[in-house]
């Protein structure tokens, strides 16, 4: 007879480390997945196959957590850089040279950017990349007849028609995407 991970022989009660393992929702409604609640999750593993898996469970959490609750940017060096690297249940932390090593990670697989360059404390967080935000303005410009004419950063992020699309979240940043989106768009032939 065989039994599945987290439960036991009988098959009727599930294990301890079964309760500890499921998911939990944040005070915004993000759902965290239950490997969130696995202290050694929250240490950077040293065998390198594990840790490359590690590192793409912590970059697909990070993310899903940056576009839910519309995170742009994270500080490692913050006391508080998002509730998403500190489990209170569980009393772990995703320490400041753990949270660099997996945003140096994230930044060489694209999915953040060191910002300011050359420093390894900020990065901008990719939930959706530069191209796509240059892609969706470049459509809403498109769709509302705005092509070949200049228009500001905020009649795009925040004029009359800015709440027509997902643009609109690149305000609530300060604008910090924004350029990376914009220089994106200088690559596509407006008008055509």
């Amino acid at each position: 007879m065989s039994t599945s991970v987290g439960t036991s022989n009988a098959g009727t009660e599930p294990s301890a480390l079964g309760k500890k393992l499921r998911p939990t929702t944040s005070p915004t409604g993000f759902e965290r997945p239950g490997i969130w609640s696995f202290p050694p999750f929250f240490t950077i593993q040293p065998n390198p196959t594990t840790q490359q898996h590690q590192l793409a469970l912590w970059t697909e959490l990070v993310l899903a957590w940056a576009k839910h609750d519309r995170v742009f940017s994270v500080n490692a060096d913050s006391p508080e850089p998002g509730d998403v690297f500190n489990n209170k249940t569980i009393g772990r932390k995703l320490q400041p040279p753990a949270l660099k090593q997996l945003l140096a990670h994230m930044a060489a697989e694209g999915n953040a950017a060191a910002d300011p360059p050359k420093q390894t404390t900020t990065y901008l967080l990719y939930w959706r990349k530069p191209e796509e935000w240059g892609q969706l303005i470049y459509d809403w410009v498109s769709d509302n007849g705005f092509l070949n004419t200049i228009m500001t950063f905020y009649e795009i992020v925040d004029g009359d028609l800015a709440h027509t699309t997902e643009v609109v979240h690149l305000h609530a940043n300060g604008g910090l995407v924004m350029p990376a989106c914009l220089n994106q768009l200088t690559g596509l032939r407006l008008g055509n």
